[in-house]
């Protein structure tokens, strides 16, 4: 593994805080209400947040509701909400590992690109991380994980061995988005997903601690 692609939300950093004000905040504006209790609200986190909608509330991906529903989240997360967040304990060490034995480290995440590169500046991640990869602002395009790793294999101006680059995430949909791009993928348990959830998108390699991930790239 000399390249690797990491999801920011529950694999970076716990930014549960934010998205979930955020949340609550959009479906206020929105409804009047949420419609949703907490352990709902907490699986938005990771897919985009029109993916979510669609699921959850049952609407067509062209239903205006999900361009006002996004819009009311931004209002919210623009301000305050991109900034409520922790780093992963191991998280520095990890990277400094990777670094240390020349492996490239990538951000490939379904949060819009722009905040993302704010979050990577604001921690000082910059020496660590390579590029910086995310969704459209307005979700318009790369609104899928699958989406957000082809383009950033596209963009980016490292030459790529695909049969060393892996994905690193939490959710099923950074699996799932990892082998529609013919890569293997590292699923994380301490983040917003699951052993069980990331099983079910067969992941190659599993861990519970950043310093597994490190570990891993050693030695693969």
């Amino acid at each position: 593994m000399n390249n690797l692609f990491f999801d920011l939300d529950g694999t970076i950093i716990n930014s549960e805080i934010g998205i979930m004000k955020s949340l609550k905040y959009m479906y206020k504006k929105t409804l009047g209400y949420v419609p949703h209790d907490d352990a709902t609200l907490h699986t938005f986190i990771g897919p985009t947040i029109g993916a979510s909608i669609e699921k959850y509330d049952h609407v067509a991906p062209d239903d205006p509701f999900i361009t006002q529903s996004i819009n009311a989240f931004r209002e919210y997360y623009q301000v305050e909400g991109w900034e409520e967040y922790t780093v992963f304990d191991g998280i520095y060490d990890m990277m400094e590992s990777l670094k240390h034995a020349d492996k490239e480290i990538f951000i490939a995440t379904s949060k819009p690109e722009i905040f993302a590169k704010k979050i990577i500046d604001q921690l000082n991640m910059k020496d660590y991380v390579r590029h910086v990869f995310g969704a459209a602002e307005d979700e318009s395009i790369r609104s899928l994980k699958e989406d957000v790793i082809s383009y950033g294999i596209e963009k980016t101006s490292v030459e790529l061995d695909t049969k060393n680059l892996v994905m690193v995430g939490d959710r099923s949909s950074d699996i799932v988005g990892a082998h529609k791009n013919n890569l293997k993928a590292i699923g994380v348990t301490y983040g917003f997903g699951d052993y069980d959830e990331l099983k079910a998108a067969n992941s190659e390699w599993i861990v519970n601690s950043p310093q597994e991930i490190a570990k891993l790239a050693m030695e693969n």
